[in-house]
């Protein structure tokens, strides 16, 4: 009981803190140069912050599993758009850059938080999406496998095209055969996917490449999430309001935060779209450092 009062109390502080800086923000927005922009990102922060806090399994395997459950229902609801349904992704360039920094703040680089650069998906990105992704992890399983027992240093594979990039054929029309066509491959790319990282033991999802990349343990969990951020793009898209947009991330961010998911039950994580596992602690002062950030950057109209 007392643990709940404590959690409770938390709760409230980091609400109250982050109200105060959604004001800050408004204001700055409303009255700044670049308020278009601070906006762009102040969502951007605030619905990573959402997803991050949405619980998943410790375990990354069971994590892509009830991911691939979860975002399959929402790629079968691609085919509700018209062929010409475009939205705009709620996050950034900015903001990626952020969170993929390195963790040492003496190599980070500049981010210009005055302009913003953004992507749309189509109907058709999000199965193309989730299933280069699947099949490019995929492939790093075996690669990381061969540079951490022989030291052969893994190729790059490039074949993919990013989320920023829309080809010609992600504006054509998807029809029923279409779609099943691509869940069926995304299925057996999934199933692959989760049967390789099932064989993994601890020391093969921990083991640190000499480079500085990323374990298994935080890839498995960037696909998952990845996953169901491009499977939602758009049940879950937002307003196209710039102000409706960052009321409706602090709105689902809120949710969040009220929900039980951060009560402390060991068995679930917090990772991030990068995979990175976060507390709810780190979560919130992050939203809260973008924002004081870009409060601090943003001066008056003259």
């Amino acid at each position: 009981m007392a643990t709940r009062t404590a959690i409770s109390e938390r709760v409230v502080t980091w609400k109250d803190a982050l109200q105060l800086s959604r004001d800050q923000v408004l204001v700055a927005a409303r009255s700044g140069q670049h308020g278009e922009a601070v906006l762009a990102h102040a969502t951007a922060g605030r619905i990573v912050a959402a997803w991050t806090l949405d619980p998943a399994p410790i375990d990354p395997v069971a994590h892509l599993a009830q991911t691939h459950e979860r975002g399959r229902r929402h790629l079968r609801r691609l085919l509700d758009q018209p062929t010409d349904a475009e939205v705009r992704s709620p996050m950034t360039s900015q903001l990626y850059d952020r969170l993929t920094r390195p963790p040492e703040p003496a190599r980070w680089k500049p981010i210009d938080y005055t302009s913003v650069e953004s992507y749309t998906y189509t109907p058709r990105k999000p199965l193309r999406r989730v299933l280069d992704h699947a099949l490019d992890h995929l492939n790093q399983i075996d690669q990381w496998q061969l540079w951490r027992r022989d030291g052969v240093v893994p190729t790059p594979t490039d074949g993919w095209v990013p989320s920023t990039v829309t080809l010609p054929e992600d504006r054509l029309p998807l029809t029923a055969r279409d779609l099943d066509g691509w869940l069926w491959r995304i299925d057996q790319a999934l199933r692959l996917l989760i049967q390789r990282a099932a064989t993994l033991g601890p020391d093969d999802l921990d083991w640190q490449p000499p480079d500085g990349g990323w374990p298994l343990r935080r890839v498995l969990h960037h696909v998952a999430r990845s996953e169901l951020l491009y499977a939602a793009s758009f049940d879950e898209r937002l307003p196209d309001d710039p102000i409706a947009r960052y009321e409706e991330a602090d709105a689902r961010l809120s949710q969040r935060l009220a929900s039980h998911a951060i009560n402390g039950d060991p068995s679930v994580v917090f990772p991030g779209p990068y995979g990175t596992l976060f507390t709810p602690a780190e979560v919130v002062a992050e939203v809260l450092a973008l924002e004081k950030e870009l409060v601090s950057r943003t001066r008056p109209v003259p």
